[in-house]
């Protein structure tokens, strides 16, 4: 029999929140690959899994120091609310989302009002994405109270798939950063204090014992990450 589908609310996500896919790393970054790259294709001592476990490893460093999904795809959601001012007679303001778009799909809801809630489409791996204004009442709060919280769109939210489509759209840049992680785990098992310039460091003066642990900034990796965005610089 048929029944009556109940209404969604409006501060509720179109689509659910919090569902993984896990990309396939394999095809993209294989231990044999991982093997020519670290010139280990005759050394047994290393096994498979270990350096599919340095891989991981490296997946989350990178995730961390990048800002970007990596191990997979995840449906998201985050605030979307724009400026306290926008410019006269403007339509829209531009929002840079956490991550990038995996499908090239953004549900924009959170509206008091069902015509507030829309879908707009976005190039698939974009971060930037033009949120219209749909909120713009009379703003009656104190201009100077820097505990105003009045915005456009307040309350508003967007919800997408985050990630990269496929293990193939991933920046070259962080895969080799990546091998970078991996290649120094592979290297050096961590019982020794190395400097960047790979030499034991045995002295120790006024300032301590000298060199790092630091797995991405010894191995070269946080340097080739930080390019990925411009906005470190």
């Amino acid at each position: 029999m048929l029944g009556v589908v109940p209404n969604r609310p409006l501060d509720a996500p179109p689509i659910p929140v919090g569902q993984d896919t896990k990309l396939d790393w394999e095809a993209r970054l294989g231990t044999e690959f991982i093997r020519t790259h670290a010139k280990i294709d005759d050394v047994p001592s290393v096994t498979d899994e270990q350096i599919r476990f340095y891989r991981g490893a490296a997946i989350e460093s990178a995730e961390q120091y990048t800002g970007l999904m990596l191990a997979g795809q995840r449906t998201v959601t985050e605030p979307v609310e724009g400026p306290a001012r926008v410019k006269l007679n403007a339509t829209h303001y531009t929002h840079k989302l956490q991550f990038p778009v995996a499908d090239g799909y953004v549900y924009l809801y959170g509206g008091t009002h069902i015509n507030d809630n829309v879908t707009f489409r976005v190039p698939p791996g974009a971060r930037k994405v033009k949120v219209p204004i749909r909120k713009d009442i009379i703003d009656m709060s104190n201009c100077c109270d820097p505990c105003s919280s009045w915005a456009v769109n307040g309350g508003m939210l967007a919800a997408y798939r985050a990630g990269y489509k496929t293990v193939d759209d991933v920046p070259a840049t962080v895969v080799l950063g990546m091998l970078q992680s991996i290649t120094w785990c592979i290297e050096h098992p961590g019982d020794e204090l190395l400097t960047q310039r790979n030499r034991v460091e045995t002295r120790a003066g006024l300032a301590g014992l000298q060199g790092s642990n630091n797995i991405a900034m010894i191995s070269g990796a946080l340097e080739t990450w930080r390019v990925i965005d411009p906005e470190a610089f």
